[in-house]
């Protein structure tokens, strides 16, 4: 049995891009014929830096085996550098594309951006870090709250 799980853990190693992706869970089940790999209870995904902790992380491959997107969803918690900026929060559910380095995020989402010193408050967030666009979403009773200093005119 124990064979059995190295050798999935050896593919998954191969699937998840060039990159190391390590990834925690207290039960793990995949398919190859639906290409998904699921992990549930106390899930962490790490990449380089970044890094998600989830009730369940699910990973997306193509036909030649490499990720093209996670979901991480229940309570999520993540910490995330690119291109320079610092991303540190939490939201219920996030998906991660990683050949268009797009996030999303979903549910009472707090992003904080931890290099410019700014805070996001909102129901849904887009992330395109390639082009630097964001999409910011509230509800009626949940306006999207967004907190950053200003410099000092003196």
């Amino acid at each position: 049995m124990n064979k059995i799980y190295l050798l999935i853990l050896i593919n998954l190693t191969i699937f998840l891009n060039a990159k190391e992706v390590e990834i925690e869970a207290d039960h793990f089940h995949a398919s190859d014929i639906l290409k998904v790999a699921y992990f549930e209870g106390n899930a962490k995904i790490k990449e380089g830096t970044n890094e998600f902790n989830a009730s369940k992380i699910v990973v997306y491959f193509n036909h030649k085996k490499k990720a093209t997107k996670y979901e991480a969803s229940g309570n999520v918690k993540f910490d995330i550098t690119e291109k320079g900026i610092h991303y540190k929060g939490k939201a219920q559910k996030i998906t991660y594309a990683p050949n268009s380095s797009k996030y999303y995020f979903f549910g009472n989402v707090i992003l904080r951006d931890l290099t410019n010193n700014r805070k996001i408050e909102a129901q849904k967030i887009s992330l395109d870090l390639k082009t630097g666009l964001a999409d910011i979403t509230g509800t009626n009773k949940k306006p999207v709250r967004f907190i950053f200093e200003i410099e000092d005119r003196k």
